[in-house]
């Protein structure tokens, strides 16, 4: 080997070994060197604490009931019975317009009323009551006399089997009850096709022609036949008959009418389609009556409730129309009209307890009940609000006005003293279903399934799976 004899040969060998065995070394040394520079664990401590989800609002203090007040009618005022600032109660008189003719009309009114309603007037209707039913019995005799009194019998009867069948079949009565109704409706109808059939006979009995002829023992009355030697029958006349039946049905509806407005004068229920020329100017004098008492209210502002007369504007001697004078509010049991973002209406539920503080007392908080949330989204500065309004219920020594600005928050739900781990712990293993990573004595991870309760955006309430001072993992930092 000539090469390795030669001494600088020995020396370039030397150096390229060399070279190999270091470049050997660097590549197996440095995945071991990058190994130690992994990412270091991110870990906190499992601890207690309060966990509180609100949705924040702004709103308005404002009166439980407030209402401006002016009259009905024109006129002019004749009394001004308070002044801005004055506590009044609920029917006190505020206001009063001369009301002079109004009274006169009222008086008119319930004088006419009361004629027609007087013991006299009932009297007289009982008197036309018992006129109607003798009248009614005289046509339902003629009637009778022309078509006999048993078809006229029958005749009713059908009427009023008909009558209660279609009755009971509009009220979608039972099968069997329909079915009995039936029943009687083809009796009435059998018998009424009988009685029918013996008219005849009825006639010959009441309507043959007869003669009175002088005999040797005195008159005698004999029925008068013709030339074939049957009976000659005075019929009655379709005329008569149908005379006879209009004269029947007016007096039933006379009758009818006579005894609606004896019921209506004795203050008794009468039904809705009751009419009747009497009954009519009855109603008419009850409505004169009733306009004329509230022609009368209108000349007076009545407090409808407990409040505060908080504006004014009118003197006594004025003249003034409708447009309002006085405002009324309560000032006591006030409520808190605010808006919440419409990301947050689930959090808005009557019941829930607010939290106020008002712009006026910046260190004072007021707690309240939410009462009421409208149906409907409003648009308040271009974006859509939830509206919400609240009660308050702490007492406090602070003054609350109307109109006063506040910031609301709504308390959606809270737990007090609960296990709580931030929300960068938890693993989704499926929707609804978590896990943490505790850390174990040795250093090691380990995915233990854990209960969620509440949750916002920084923590999250831990129902079980684990205990205080617990330490999870909460992700890596990355170091360089």
């Amino acid at each position: 080997m000539k090469f390795l004899k030669k001494r600088s040969n020995l020396v370039i060998a030397a150096i390229v070994l060399a070279a190999i065995i270091g470049g050997v070394w660097y590549f197996t040394q440095a995945p071991s060197a990058d190994a130690t520079a992994a990412p270091a664990l991110q870990t906190t401590k499992v601890r207690t604490g309060d966990l509180v989800i609100t949705a924040s609002g702004a709103g308005t203090v404002m009166p439980a009931a407030q209402v401006e007040m002016g009259f009905r009618s024109p006129g002019v005022l004749a009394e001004l019975n308070v002044k801005i600032g004055d506590r009044v109660t609920a029917g006190q008189v505020l206001a009063r317009l001369d009301d002079s003719t109004a009274q006169r009309n009222l008086e008119a009114a319930q004088r006419e009323y009361l004629e027609l309603t007087s013991p006299t007037a009932i009297i007289a209707a009982k008197q036309q009551v018992a006129v109607a039913e003798d009248e009614l019995e005289a046509a339902r005799s003629t009637l009778a006399w022309l078509i006999s009194p048993s078809v006229l019998t029958w005749e009713e009867r059908v009427t009023a089997a008909e009558t209660a069948l279609q009755k009971a079949k509009d009220a979608n009565a039972p099968a069997d009850e329909i079915q009995k109704l039936e029943q009687e409706l083809k009796f009435a109808q059998a018998n009424l096709t009988y009685a029918r059939n013996a008219y005849y006979d009825y006639l010959l009995e009441n309507f043959v022609e007869t003669e009175t002829i002088q005999t040797r023992s005195g008159e005698v009355t004999v029925i008068v036949k013709d030339e074939n030697g049957d009976p000659i029958i005075n019929y009655p006349s379709e005329q008569d008959i149908a005379l006879a039946r209009y004269t029947y049905e007016l007096a039933q509806a006379r009758l009818q009418e006579a005894r609606w407005y004896l019921a209506a004068l004795q203050g008794e229920e009468i039904p809705e389609n009751a009419s009747g020329a009497k009954l009519a100017a009855l109603e008419k004098a009850r409505l004169n009556l009733e306009d004329a008492r509230l022609a009368l209210e209108s000349t007076r502002l009545t407090a409808p409730f407990d409040g505060t007369v908080t504006s004014l504007n009118a003197v006594v001697g004025q003249t003034v129309g409708t447009s309002p004078i006085l405002s009324l509010e309560t000032m006591h049991d006030l409520l808190v009209r605010f808006y919440l973002d419409e990301t947050d209406v689930s959090k808005a539920i009557v019941g829930r307890p607010v939290v106020f503080t008002f712009d006026a007392y910046p260190d004072e908080t007021v707690t309240g009940e939410i009462v009421l949330v409208e149906p409907a989204l409003q648009i308040v500065d271009g974006t859509p609000v939830v509206v919400v309004w609240a009660k308050l219920t702490d007492k406090t020594d602070v003054v609350i006005l109307s109109g006063m600005t506040v910031e609301a928050e709504v308390i959606a739900a809270e737990s007090r003293g609960t296990l709580l781990v931030p929300v960068q712990a938890l693993r989704e293993l499926a929707p609804g279903s978590y896990a943490v990573f505790v850390v174990q004595p040795d250093g090691s991870l380990k995915m233990t399934p854990v209960t969620v309760g509440l949750r916002d955006y920084a923590n999250a309430e831990i129902l079980s799976g684990l205990k205080v001072g617990d330490v999870v993992s909460t992700g890596t930092v990355e170091t360089k």
